[in-house]
């Protein structure tokens, strides 16, 4: 689809006044909210209060189930760390008997979709043999994809009935629960039980990252009030909000989180949830195949876009003086974005634009490769790209927020940088050019198989009613 037809296609979805927010939000607000030089405080978050345990379950006995999975965007329209925790999940669901269909929202032209209910179409399809239901509306509600949560939007709630009368579905697993409310109040009322993973922030912020407009980091919603001052289209009342989605975390019958971070931010904001942390499984080919002796091949891989810190990177690796290392950038992003990461490189012949590879393609460039960087400015959830390339012996240089500091050893398998700080970076990528290797420690992830293991026990359970019995 060229780009006129694209614009043309979102007209008519969004509308004027929303596409015209949009633009604004990521041309204007972005711009100030993911700037450079910007010092960041990362506020102090309370310890965990409470947690849950993945129920034991001895699963050869049980039935199989069918699992429907609620996700905002997911392949091949769409790659991103949520949308490979669901088919990664799927895909081992489906290979213990069980049924799993994926429903995500879409922006195809509606000429792309054969099936009309109300104001939402649908089509049916397969990825990689799991099946794929992506529906879209004939004009987008205000806020769809991350500003709202309004769990009476009829034209959800009128397609989840039909697919509800169609599917005989026993669980359902909410990977990106904001956009799906009323299709979960349809669950409540039809006792399906429903589960829900926080991949990131957006049951709590709009912007689903935790980075005020201003661009400094934010300590919660509280409640709602707080948000006030990062007024955004879309969103009527902040309170509301906040009420909407407190209501929907408390009517899942199980709540899972991918990190310690991430559970520490849900059960301060929501005293009374309690989240399991289960972390995404690491595909059982990532492992180290060479012994590295010194780290000359720094690579980044993932979105070019502001809050990954891209620029950061590129600005701090060029003041390096070592002729014989070099940056490969793996990716593709907003085109004006890539176009000034590629002016400010053009100078330097070490760093090389990769463009995007297939998800069978990043191993073999983790294993090319001597150290990652991750110099994200916002909180990262989880970052697959980190824990893969640790997996495979690599060595390791990522921001000091959220997350990406569950997974490095500060000395033995990277290092750590103040968030969106060029010089602390420059410092960080100076220790790693340094780094002895025979300092190095190797570090363990779960594997797919074991993550996919606990949410089946998951879903048996709650399909057993034994989570509110």
């Amino acid at each position: 689809m060229g780009s006129i037809s694209k614009f043309v296609n979102s007209w008519r979805h969004f509308g004027t006044i929303a596409l015209l927010s949009k633009a604004w939000e990521k041309f204007v607000i972005d711009k100030r909210r993911f700037r450079s030089g910007l010092q960041r405080t990362v506020p102090e978050f309370s310890s965990r209060v409470s947690s849950l345990d993945v129920p034991e379950m001895t699963l050869p006995s049980l039935r199989s189930l069918h699992i429907c999975f609620l996700i905002h965007y997911f392949f091949p329209d769409k790659s991103g760390g949520t949308e490979r925790f669901v088919l990664n999940i799927a895909k081992i669901l489906q290979k213990q008997g069980n049924r799993v269909t994926i429903i995500t929202l879409g922006k195809r032209p509606l000429s792309k979709y054969s099936r009309k209910t109300g104001e939402i179409y649908s089509t049916r399809f397969e990825f990689e043999g799991v099946e794929v239901v992506q529906i879209r509306y004939q004009r987008a509600p205000r806020g769809l994809y991350y500003d709202t949560i309004a769990e009476e939007e009829r034209h959800m709630a009128k397609f989840a009935e039909e697919f509800f009368r169609e599917n005989d579905i026993d669980v359902v697993h909410a990977a990106y629960p904001q956009p799906f409310s009323p299709f979960l109040k349809i669950c409540q009322t039809k006792n399906i039980p429903y589960v829900v993973t926080l991949t990131d922030f957006n049951m709590i912020c709009h912007y689903a990252t935790l980075v005020n407009k201003n661009g400094h980091f934010c300590s919660g919603s509280d409640m709602g009030r707080k948000c006030v001052s990062c007024k955004t289209y879309g969103v009527k009342g902040f309170k509301e909000r906040y009420n909407q989605a407190a209501k929907l975390l408390r009517g899942a019958d199980f709540i899972t989180v991918p990190s310690e971070f991430v559970a520490k931010i849900f059960e301060s904001e929501f005293n009374d949830i309690s989240v399991a942390v289960i972390p995404h499984g690491i595909g059982d080919s990532f492992q180290p195949v060479r012994k590295r002796t010194s780290p000359k091949k720094f690579i980044y891989a993932g979105t070019l876009s502001d809050l990954k810190g891209v620029h950061l990177l590129i600005s701090a690796f060029k003041q390096l003086t070592e002729d014989d290392i070099s940056l490969a950038i793996y990716g593709e992003g907003e085109l004006s974005y890539t176009a000034q990461l590629k002016a400010m490189s053009q100078r330097d012949k070490r760093i090389t634009f990769k463009g995007n590879l297939a998800a069978s393609e990043m191993n073999q460039a983790y294993q090319n490769a001597d150290c990652v960087i991750v110099p994200s400015i916002w909180f990262e959830t989880y970052n697959f790209v980190l824990r893969e390339a640790l997996a495979c012996g690599c060595l390791a240089v990522a921001s000091d927020i959220g997350a990406m500091t569950e997974a490095i050893d500060e000395g033995k398998n990277g290092f750590l940088f103040k968030a969106g700080d060029e010089k602390d970076l420059l410092k960080a990528l100076r220790y790693a050019v340094e780094f002895d290797w025979a300092n190095y420690l190797q570090k363990l992830f779960p594997v797919i198989d074991e993550e996919a293991l606990k949410y089946e026990k998951i879903y048996h359970y709650v399909n057993r009613g034994l989570r509110n019995a």
